[in-house]
This record gives structure tokens, sequence and C-alpha cells, in this order.
């Protein structure tokens, strides 16, 4: 290493500290480690979970004295703004030209100096560039995304695709490109899952995208080769269309790879194909970016430092529940812990932490890992979900033997995790003992910052509010090409958090009612979901249509 380039390293790392960012131990652990990986500062310290992306880029954002953004929701640069330089040029260089006001250009950069950024545009543009700052990986993405699709229009090429494979009456034609053109069309949508559903006269595919699902294609049923071939790619029996069937593959989209996962069901007209995308390369986000309220922060991070207990992520499916507890792993306080998981499947790849999946051919199931964890001398275990009494007792006992336990359970709110974990047989005393808090979530459709527009709510609407709110505006989105027309684009959380304290440990020992457990939440600073999702419509930040598609006869209930 340079002289220069040791003195940049030791800036960096004095300045992580000052901020504390990370202690004195882990930044000589990650100088030691770096002599021998040879990997730049930044980067090691993100790769090792001491500092996360996020804080990282926001860090060095303040030092440099220029903006951070959120790469997720720049608009979309224009063809010609990306075509004044190419890919290769802006990967090499981490930068992502956004748009040009006068003779300078706005640009979003990674892990690079702003100098030779602003050289780099003047060289080759003739432009002076006004600098912001991002995320390093989510920039690299942006930049391969962004070229990847000005050049390759999916769409257009998925429709000639399914038009010449329909002219195939030989049935020659492979179905691959069509697969392919898909999978790039989901990750272009940020879907989620895609829905592939045979009808009389067509297969409907559809998209989910910010929890919701949008039809996106109708094509003729001539393609069912297409579900046959996805089948195969999951490692399927192609033969067998009578019986539902799970299987799975990996691939590459733009550089990233991902899981898919891969779900048939038998219907009137043919098999019904879900394919879930996980990418398997993913950021995994701090709790401070997943959107909670700075209050609530600090109740988070006490629970998940406890050094014993149970913790639980509650709600449906596709609620958020794994961000969470992901999220939670990575921070400060989980730092020189061992930590061991077991998922199915591993969702989120994170570093220095002991990953496992379960195997039930091999028999390794979650109660047979929990038992194998307690000779790993574990701090804290991550237990994918709860589901049956084997599992709810042998992460129950783990609790109560000293380590952390963090789960997540299929109930709808904070009070029914007691109920459901009796009905798993786990004793109400063991409850009351290890149980250390609960946090009942949904993911709900965040207003488009694009498009938001303000307005006066009607009379029906205002009876969703307190009275002593007084006259208020709401917020909407009108639709616009940011948000392919929704109004929405991305989300935010709707929670409650119920921290068990000596009191709530004594009624749930003593079997109180959920009445008496609601008086006591009541009297308390307890903050329902209900009343959060209507803070959160008051900023804006949501749409009362949204939380009552959410939330229903329940945000009626606790508001009369």
């Amino acid at each position: 290493m340079s002289e220069d380039m040791n003195t940049q390293v030791v800036r960096l790392g004095e300045s992580l500290l000052n901020a504390e960012l990370m202690n004195q131990n882990q930044m000589e652990f990650a100088l030691q480690k770096q002599s021998v990986t040879g990997e730049r500062l930044g980067e090691l310290l993100v790769r090792l979970g001491i500092v996360s992306e996020y804080d990282l880029a926001k860090h060095l954002a303040t030092q440099t004295e220029i903006e951070f953004i959120d790469v997720d929701v720049v608009p979309k640069p224009q063809a010609d703004i990306l075509r004044l330089f190419n890919q290769e040029y802006c990967l090499n260089r981490g930068f992502l030209p956004l748009y040009r006001e006068g003779n300078e250009l706005i640009v979003v950069i990674g892990n690079a100096k702003i100098q030779d950024v602003k050289q780099a545009i003047s060289q080759r543009a003739g432009m002076n560039c006004v600098v912001k700052q991002g995320e390093f990986s989510k920039v690299l993405q942006a930049i391969r995304h962004n070229y990847f699709f000005i050049d390759n229009p999916v769409d257009k090429l998925f429709l000639k695709e399914v038009s010449r494979i329909d002219k195939d009456t030989d049935q020659v034609l492979s179905p691959e490109s069509l697969i392919h053109y898909l999978l790039h069309l989901a990750v272009l949508e940020r879907a989620t899952d895609i829905h592939i559903q045979p009808e009389p006269k067509s297969i409907h595919i559809s998209f989910r995208v910010d929890g919701v699902l949008q039809p996106v294609f109708a094509i003729p049923v001539s393609l069912k080769r297409l579900i046959a071939a996805i089948k195969r790619y999951a490692g399927m029996d192609i033969s067998d269309q009578l019986r539902p069937q799970d299987g799975s593959f990996s691939t590459n989209i733009l550089s990233m790879a991902f899981d898919v996962r891969v779900s048939t069901l038998i219907s009137e007209y043919g098999e019904n194909v879900v394919m879930r995308l996980l990418p398997s390369g993913m950021h995994v986000k701090g709790l401070n970016e997943l959107g909670f309220f700075e209050e609530d922060l600090a109740t988070l991070n006490n629970m998940f430092v406890h050094p014993h207990g149970i913790l639980l992520m509650t709600g449906p499916t596709g609620s958020g529940k794994s961000t969470t507890l992901h999220a939670g792993l990575r921070s400060k306080g989980m730092v020189g812990k061992n930590i061991l998981t077991v998922e199915d499947p591993i969702e989120y790849k994170l570093p220095t932490i002991c990953q496992t999946q379960v195997n039930r051919k091999a028999g390794y199931d979650v109660s047979s890992a929990i038992r194998q964890f307690l000779r790993h001398d574990p701090d804290v275990m991550l237990v994918g979900e709860i589901r049956d009494p084997e599992t709810a007792h042998a992460a129950v006992t783990a609790a109560e033997t000293g380590h952390l336990v963090l789960s997540t359970l299929h109930v709808n709110s904070v009070l029914g995790v007691i109920s459901r974990l009796q009905a798993l047989d786990v004793p109400v005393q063991m409850i009351a003992d290890s149980l250390v808090g609960v946090v009942n979530q949904r993911l709900a459709r965040q207003v488009c910052s694009h498009c938001k527009t303000e307005y006066q709510p009607t009379d029906e609407e205002m009876t969703y509010f307190p009275k002593e709110s007084g006259t208020i505006s709401l917020f909407r989105g009108e639709g616009c090409a940011h948000c392919k027309g929704t109004g929405y684009f991305g989300r935010i959380p709707l929670y409650e958090i119920l921290y068990v304290d000596a009191e709530l440990q004594e009624m749930i020992a003593s079997n109180s009612s959920r009445t008496e457990l609601l008086r006591k939440l009541k009297a308390s600073n307890f903050r329902s979901i209900e009343v959060m999702a209507i803070q959160q419509v008051m900023l804006g930040n949501t749409t009362l249509d949204e939380v009552i598609r959410l939330l229903g006869n329940s945000l009626e209930r606790v508001l009369k």
C-alpha cells in the first residue's frame, strides 16, 4: 500500500471512530484483515458487518459536504444523458449520470473520489458536475440496471419472442429466451413474485409489486411449454401435471445472483405457477433504514440486545418480518456475538454469521438445529419461523437457558402471540418467563414522491381521524412514469411494538384476560398498529385507502 493510500485509510478509520460508527478494536481488526485481503477499508467494514453501507455512505456525504440520496427513489435517467457515457466507463469510475441542469450534470457516486469523477465528466462531456452520494452497491446496481434496459426494451423483446414461439407449431423452439426476458422484466418492475395463470383462451401473467398483483401480459395458450420449461429449470417433474410441486433454481440477472422459488398448483385449465425472486446477494438494511420512527428505534435496539429471551416478529406473509429480523442482526449491539441461524430458505446472506438451511431429507429440521446450536456456544439464535409445537418448545427452552432467540410467528396482533404459543402447547409460565417483546407489522405502499399531491379530505374520510385533529390535509399520488401510474412507489412499515415489562410479565403468568391486557397497554405508551397507520396517513407517507386495504375492519373498530 502506498503512503498516500495508507494516509487515506487511516483518515477514514479515524473519522468513523470519531463518529462512533465503530470502536478501536474493530478498526484494528479491520486494518489487520485489510493487510491480508487487500480490500478497500470501507468495503471491508461493510462486508464484515461492522458498518452498514447506509451509515458509511451518509458519513462520507457529511464529511465531504455533499448531499446523500436514496438511489432507489431517484428518477430514471434519460437515454440521452446515459449515452453521454457507457456502462463500463461509469462502473470503472463509480458514478451514474442522472440529469442535466444547464451546463451542469447531476451524478450520484458510490465508492469513488469526487475529484476523479468531476475530472472524468469534464474531459468526457465537457460539463461541470454536481455530485451526490449514494450507497456503493446500489449505485453499481443502478448503473447496470439503467444501461442494460436502455438498449434492451425487454417488454417488446418478450412480446416479439411470444409471437415467434406461437408460430412454431412443431414446437422446435426453446422458450429459454422467454424466461430470460420475463425475469429481467420482473426485476425492472421491482416485482417480488411472478404469477402465471392458464385461462380458457390465454395465459395470464401478473407481477406482485409493492405487495399488490398487477397484470402484465396475456399470452396465447399455445405457450404452455413456458410452464414446462420453468418446471425443468426448477428440477420438477414435467411429466406430472396432476399434483402440486415445489422447486427452485439459481440465475444471474444484471450481475446479481437470484434464487427463484417455484411452486405449481393444479387448476381447471392447467398448472398455475408462482415464481418468487430472492436476490441472494441483496444488501441487508439496518433497522434505521426500514422506516421505523426514531422514538421506536431505541426500543427495538434494546430488545435486540437483550441477553436472553425470545423476540418475535408477527404479521401475514410478505409483511417484512424476516427483513426486520435480519436488520436487527446488523445492529451495533450484535457485533462480537456468536449468531447462528436456521432458515428455510436462507433469504439474506449476512457476513460473519453462521447461517444454516433446513434439510428435512437429511433429518435437519428446526428443532434439531436448535439442539445442535446449543453445543456451539451461541449468543443469539435466529429461527426462521415457529410452525409446530416441537419448534415452539425448542425455541422457548433455548431462550430460558440464557440465549436470545429471534423468530417469526403468523398472528395478526401482538397479544395474539400469547394464545398462539399456548395453542402450540407452550405453558403460560414459560411464555411469561421468556417473552422479551413482539413486533407486529404490515407493509403499506408509500405515496410516490414524484407525483405526490395535496388534497382536502372528505367528511367521510375525516371520521377516521381524531376529532382534535382540526383541519388537515392529506396526500396521494396522481400517477406518473416513475410509479407506473399507480401513485405508489416503495413501502413503509406499519407496526406496533410490545415490550414485556415486569408488570406485563406478571399478568401473562397469571393468565390475565385479553381485555385486561389491552387495558394495561392503553394505560402505557403503547401505540397500536391502527393508530400508527393513521399517523402515517397524516404525515403524507401513505393513503387512507391503503391502510383500509391492509387493516380493514380493525381500523374502524379501534377508531370507534
